[in-house]
């Protein structure tokens, strides 16, 4: 058993298997027209991360190069016009901050990594 395990261990290096890392905190908001302040979760996947404000069904997909992130989508607004939703950020350690954009506010993340 002990032999099939060591020789496990150099296959899973090889597959490319990526690391899942979640990073949440608080969404405040600092200008605009704004809902208030809540919980966001980021999570990445190699170079893939998503961004869910408010802890709710609406996802931003986006990338990480080096230590920036962005992730973005656009929604329709009641008045059929694209709504954009991005999200650009800078990754410390295991802390994200970063900025949550839409056309009517602005929130500031502090995202840690909760260890998940």
């Amino acid at each position: 058993m002990r032999a099939l395990l060591l020789c496990l261990v150099p296959l899973t290096a090889c597959t490319g298997i990526q690391q899942t890392q979640v990073f949440a905190g608080p969404q405040r908001p600092t200008a605009g027209a704004c809902d208030p302040a809540t919980r966001a979760t980021l999570t990445r996947r190699g170079h893939a991360v998503t961004v869910s404000p408010a802890d709710g069904t609406l996802t931003l997909a986006g990338t990480i190069t080096g230590t920036t992130l962005s992730a973005t989508t656009t929604l329709t607004g009641v008045d059929k016009k694209p709504y954009p939703v991005t999200f650009t950020g800078q990754l410390a350690g295991d802390q994200i901050e970063g900025t949550l954009t839409t056309p009517r506010c602005r929130y500031r993340l502090m995202l840690s990594a909760t260890g998940d």
